[in-house]
């Protein structure tokens, strides 16, 4: 009985340090919510992922553009960007959002149903914007020779890319040829996406009359914008054929 209550006793503390590991150490308490070494990496991972996937460049660039800042393009978005990999200044960024976002959640905000329908339609956006940004990636597959070609091409058409080092020439050339393949390659994708999905039209509804006589806020917003009578424009225009 001796042994079993022992064994027993080792196993908690063994699962709860476990735990503790997993959690991490307590940085700081903000609210309700313990920030730890674990939940501010988690976010860091994916502040970069999220940098990386936004500003469409590899991570291996940031990371060059970050031990490099004289080369950092004189951008104030792509400057915080970059001011971001700093763990200092990603810590600041994320204890600030986590004491606003207390303060939201105190006050109900994220309850309110106008926010709620916010967050969810931002949640949908992002999502299909990531989605196809890494469908798209999935398309584009470059050859160094495709992307020194290039270069020698840019050179060639103008005297300024020979000034420049080969390193950023191939960079350049690299973001010119990734453009033309997602100008020719995004229509088609998204023609795959929609084909790839099942749709079924209720034939017993107007789509179009619905779309541009029954919707409440349309008409209100109409009569705020002093819009002319659609409906009588469209019957003048019928009766002119």
């Amino acid at each position: 009985m001796k042994f079993k209550t022992l064994l027993f006793t080792i196993l908690i503390t063994f699962l709860a340090n476990h735990c503790k590991e997993k959690a991490g150490t307590t940085i700081e308490t903000i609210g309700k919510d313990n920030l730890t070494t674990t939940s501010f990496e988690t976010y860091y991972e994916t502040y970069i992922e999220k940098a990386s996937r936004l500003a469409n460049a590899e991570k291996k660039t940031l990371y060059e553009l970050m031990c490099n800042p004289e080369k950092v393009p004189q951008d104030p978005a792509i400057q915080e960007l970059i001011a971001g990999l700093y763990p200092e200044n990603a810590y600041q960024k994320y204890r600030e959002m986590k004491i606003i976002e207390q303060a939201a959640k105190s006050e109900g905000f994220d309850k309110k149903p106008v926010i709620k329908n916010i967050l969810e339609q931002v949640q949908m956006e992002t999502l299909i914007n990531l989605y196809i940004q890494e469908k798209m990636q999935e398309k584009i597959k470059l050859t160094s020779e495709q992307i020194e070609k290039r270069c020698e091409e840019l050179r060639q058409k103008d005297k300024r890319f020979t000034a420049i080092p080969i390193d950023q020439c191939l960079k350049i050339a690299e973001a010119s040829l990734m453009q033309e393949i997602v100008r020719m390659e995004y229509p088609k994708l998204i023609n795959e996406i929609k084909e790839s999905v099942q749709i079924k039209k209720n034939p017993q509804f107007d789509k179009d009359k619905y779309l541009k006589e029954e919707i409440k806020l349309f008409k209100e917003a109409q009569k705020i914008g002093k819009c002319p009578n659609l409906t009588e424009q469209s019957k003048q225009e019928q009766n002119k054929k």
